[in-house]
């Protein structure tokens, strides 16, 4: 997926305009943050952790001049305790000193039909400097060593930022797409076939006139 689709998926799933996005990716760009080099067909394919890390910034400043401070921050803010997430019959263990971008980037590389159980919520409160991502209805609190000092009393005004599972899924969606069809968003959607390759790599249903249906 080359960087107008990204912008464009980004946007449309958050809900901000594709020029603010825009904005934003070219801060964290030019801070080595985002996958960068040369445009038209000769640009670099997106990544997840672009993804992440795209979602990061917007749920920690609504200001794109901040992007890549925040952004800079709250990837490496470290979980503080090991924490078991349930998911179905089985158990994911993610440790103590894991960061917000380790966890976030792996949870968006799952299956789709995973993801959509995982359910992830990402929350950002402004005032403390926490983030929160939420899992299956479980917590997970980070909170970066050199934001700790800006602290929020409780009282006032507390402002948050975040983003549900849904939004999640559907960004994330594409890329798992390209991963097990080997073919470019690009591709799919421009000869209609999105739908069809969706179809087939998670719900299992064959094309018509396959071989083997």
């Amino acid at each position: 997926m080359k960087h107008k689709a990204f912008t464009e998926i980004v946007a449309h799933s958050c809900r901000v305009p594709q020029k603010t996005v825009a904005l934003f990716a070219r801060n964290l760009k030019e801070a080595g943050l985002l996958t960068s080099g040369a445009r038209g067909v000769n640009a670099p394919e997106m990544t997840v952790l672009d993804l992440t890390r795209m979602v990061i910034s917007l749920c920690a400043t609504d200001r794109p001049s901040e992007a890549t401070g925040l952004t800079n921050r709250y990837c490496i803010a470290e979980c503080p305790e090991d924490v078991t997430i349930t998911l179905g019959d089985g158990e994911t263990n993610f440790k103590k000193g894991w960061t917000l971008e380790d966890i976030l980037s792996g949870v968006l590389m799952v299956g789709a039909i995973t993801l959509m159980r995982l359910h992830p919520e990402l929350t950002i409160n402004w005032n403390n400097r926490t983030a929160t991502l939420c899992l299956n209805g479980q917590n997970i609190h980070f909170k970066a060593a050199d934001l700790s000092t800006d602290q929020h009393d409780g009282r006032g005004i507390i402002t948050t930022r975040g983003i549900g599972g849904t939004d999640f899924a559907e960004m994330a969606l594409p890329f798992y797409l390209e991963r097990e069809d080997g073919t470019s968003w690009e591709e799919m959607t421009a000869s209609g076939t999105a739908a069809k390759v969706a179809s087939r790599h998670i719900f299992g249903v064959k094309d018509e006139g396959d071989a083997n249906g």
